[in-house]
Order: structure tokens, then C-alpha cells, then sequence
């Protein structure tokens, strides 16, 4: 024992020094918005809903595994480099997409911390503020978080937001479930019925796009090259991505387990994740329905936080603002004041009481499969330049699987489009 870790202690240490861009934009696809997708499609489909998981696990790891190798060939952020070989025009047209896409992605955010709050009973002392009150407080800890903490400090914080995940592997074991079923249904073989059913490749789609989506492509970029590692640890680096692809699905597949085995069976279907934990409540008991809640906060936490950074590291890498983690708030005001500006922006619709903007998850899934194929064109486009990254190109299966990923994601967008729009699918 004590030979191997001799052997190992180098290794690990580098690990652990690079850990934290991969884990962290993986956990953050099981947002607020994914938990939401993952319920619904379970409460739909049960297991079944979970079909593509091993391949969605692939295309993670392979898409943000290119995506920090550039960054850390170059130095820069995908924003930068589209700017730079691009021009201005095309980064202001590639940027409306994006915000639109992400600012539908933030209000889901919003409300599914809304729906966390209003899911715990709180003490008297709290429960005074409302929730308006304290879903304001909490946005307004969070943005003093972004701007007084430093890198490091701020990636501790997402490491303990991530630990609560956990909580959705208990509410699934609480849940009793046929482990044998689960792993054919998810893995092999869907129900019969189910095959010529377009809602549910439809469904399958939308669980797909969240969890593979156009902001974590260009936030672990940025991450990464915020983090400063270098091409010395891309091996170390390399492997903390491909552990946070596995984790993120692993997670989803709790979700989906917790979910088919209470509602599912019992044909409870649901429309978004509050619902989810509240209709648990009586068929797998409180403790499963607070393990639940208490996934569903962290998840929106993360989100919240995650997402609208992201979006604020591409604008200022778009049009050449300083955009670090590490810089003040007078040096980076322009960083912090986007980031602040799409957290009011969600905040102000969710406040109102009768708005729940989870019924928009499907088709803000729907724009984050629809922009994917043009992230994957530069994505290949700049990784496979051997002026930009020398001997780290793109190539083998990596390559080749993520341009058929992009032809495949394109023909689910054309799918999704067709069953979701022109036959009404809801």
C-alpha cells in the first residue's frame, strides 16, 4: 500500500491541482433547468427517459475535453479566438444567440431556487422575509461571493455546493428501486411501445441538450484559461473532465431513478421539479422528499451561478474586456456588472408569484441543442489547426466523434423541431 502511493503521490497531487474546471461545468449541466428535464422525462418515461445517457456521457467528456485542451494550448477563451479569426461581427451575432439561449437558462435558475425555498419549512425567524425576501438575499450573497472571492476561494465554494448532489443517491435508494430493470431500460433496451413514439424521442432530445450545452462548451474554456493550467498538466486535466462527465450523469440517472420509482409506477406525471419533490412526499416519505429538495437547492445554486458566468466571460472575451476571476471589481467591472445584470434580469420576472418558468424547459433545451452544432464547428475548426495548437490538434476518435455528434445534434434540433412545433408536441 504504502509502495503504490509512492508510486501514485505525484499523480494525484497534479489531480488534484488541476481538479476543479472539469467537475465543476459538468455538475453545473444538472442545473436547476436539468433537474426539472430529468423529472419531467422520468415521470413520462421511467427508466426509459435515460436511454441516451452513456452516449450523452461520451459527448460531454469528448466536447469539454477539446474545449480545455484549447485553452490551455493557447492561453485564451473560445470567445477570443472566434474574435480574433472571425471578427467583431461575427462575435456580436454568435453573442445574441447565446445570451438568449443562457438568459432562458438563468430564469429556470431563478425559479427552481424559488421553488427550493418554498419547499423547506422555515424557522420564524426566516420565514418573516417570504420568499421574495430571502430569494433576493440569496442572489445578493451570491453575487458578493463572485465578486470578493478570488479563483480559488469561488471553486471551493462550487466543490461544497457539489458535495449536496449526493443527496439525490439516497432519495433514489429510498425510492426502492428494480436496479436490474433500471440498468436495461436505461442502458439496452426501451419499452416496445416507446419505440415509434415521437414525444418520447422528442423527450430524449431535450434531456440530452441539458446536459450537453452551448455555455458549458465555452465555460470550461474560459475556466480553464482563467485557472491558468498548463500543457504540462493536460493529462491530469484531461482525466478530472472525464470523471466530472461520468459524475454529472451519474447524478441524472439518480434523478430518474428517484423519480420512475415513486411517480412513474404509480403514473404521477409531473411538470417540473418542485412538483416532483412535493408528489414524492407521500410515496417514498419526508426524508426522500428533503433529500430531493435539498438536491433541487444546490442544483439551482450552482446554476445560477455557473450560467450567468458563463455568459459574462464570453461577452467581455468577445469584445476584449479584462475577464478573470482574480481581478477587482474596478478592474473587471465590466465582467462583473454582466454577471450582475443577468441575475436581476431573472430576478425580475421570477418574483412574481404565479410564474413558473419551468414550462419553458423543453424548448430552452430545444435552443441549447439548436446552437450546439455551431459551438462544434469551431470547436473543430480551432482544434484542428495545427497553427494554433501545434502537435495537441484533434484527432483519432475524438475527432471523428464529435463531427458526428454534430451531424447527429443537428438532425435531433430538425427532429425536435418537427415534433415539438409542427405536431404540438407538449
Amino acid at each position: 500500500m504504502n509502495d503504490f502511493w509512492q508510486k501514485n503521490k505525484a499523480r494525484l497531487l497534479l489531480f488534484l491541482a488541476v481538479m476543479g474546471p472539469g467537475l465543476i461545468t459538468a455538475m453545473a449541466d444538472n442545473d436547476a433547468a436539468g433537474v426539472a428535464t430529468y423529472s419531467v422525462a422520468a415521470s413520462l418515461y421511467g427508466m426509459s427517459s435515460q436511454y441516451f445517457v452513456i452516449l450523452t456521457t461520451i459527448l460531454l467528456a469528448v466536447t469539454q475535453e477539446i474545449g480545455a485542451r484549447i485553452a490551455i494550448v493557447t492561453g485564451k477563451g473560445l470567445g477570443d479566438l472566434i474574435r480574433e479569426n472571425y471578427g467583431v461581427k461575427m462575435a456580436v451575432f454568435l453573442f445574441i444567440g447565446y445570451f438568449i439561449v443562457n438568459q432562458s437558462v438563468i430564469l429556470q435558475d431563478v425559479t427552481g431556487l424559488k421553488s427550493a425555498i418554498q419547499l423547506f419549512s422555515l424557522p420564524g425567524w426566516i420565514a418573516w422575509m417570504h420568499w421574495q425576501g430571502i430569494l433576493i438575499l440569496v442572489c445578493l450573497i451570491l453575487v458578493l461571493l463572485v465578486i470578493f472571492l478570488n479563483y480559488q476561494s469561488l471553486q471551493r465554494v462550487f466543490f461544497i455546493t457539489i458535495l449536496f448532489y449526493a443527496s439525490y443517491i439516497f432519495s433514489a435508494i429510498l425510492a426502492k428501486p428494480d436496479w436490474g430493470e433500471a440498468i436495461k431500460r436505461s442502458f439496452f433496451v426501451p419499452q416496445a411501445h416507446l419505440i415509434g413514439n415521437m414525444h418520447y424521442w422528442f423527450t430524449l432530445i431535450a434531456v440530452l441538450g441539458t446536459t450537453v450545452t452551448a455555455w458549458g462548451q465555452f465555460f470550461i474554456n474560459s475556466f480553464v484559461a482563467d485557472k491558468g493550467i498548463k500543457v504540462e498538466q493536460l493529462k491530469e486535466e484531461r482525466a478530472e473532465i472525464y470523471f466530472g462527465a461520468f459524475l454529472t450523469n451519474f447524478f441524472s440517472w439518480m434523478i430518474a431513478i428517484a423519480v420512475t420509482y415513486t411517480l412513474f409506477i404509480h403514473g404521477n406525471i409531473i411538470t417540473d421539479a418542485q412538483t416532483a419533490a412535493l408528489a414524492i412526499k407521500p410515496l417514498a416519505g419526508s426524508l426522500s422528499y428533503g433529500l430531493f429538495a435539498v438536491g433541487l437547492l444546490a442544483a439551482s445554486l450552482l446554476g445560477l451561478t455557473i450560467v450567468p458566468l458563463a455568459t459574462a466571460y464570453v461577452f467581455t472575451e468577445f469584445f476584449g474586456y479584462e475577464r478573470t476571476l482574480n481581478a477587482s471589481f474596478g478592474k473587471g467591472k465590466v465582467f462583473y456588472t454582466f454577471f450582475i445584470l443577468q441575475i436581476v434580469l431573472g430576478l425580475a420576472v421570477s418574483l412574481f408569484p404565479k410564474i413558473n418558468l419551468f414550462g419553458f424547459t423543453l424548448y430552452g433545451n430545444y435552443l441549447n441543442g439548436a446552437i450546439l452544432p455551431v459551438v462544434f464547428y469551431f470547436l473543430i475548426r480551432f482544434s484542428e489547426d495545427k497553427q494554433i495548437m501545434g502537435e495537441h490538434i484533434s484527432k483519432g476518435f475524438g475527432s471523428w466523434f464529435l463531427k458526428g455528434s454534430a451531424v447527429f445534434i443537428t438532425l435531433a434540433v430538425i427532429m425536435s423541431f418537427v415534433g415539438g412545433f409542427i405536431l404540438n408536441i407538449k
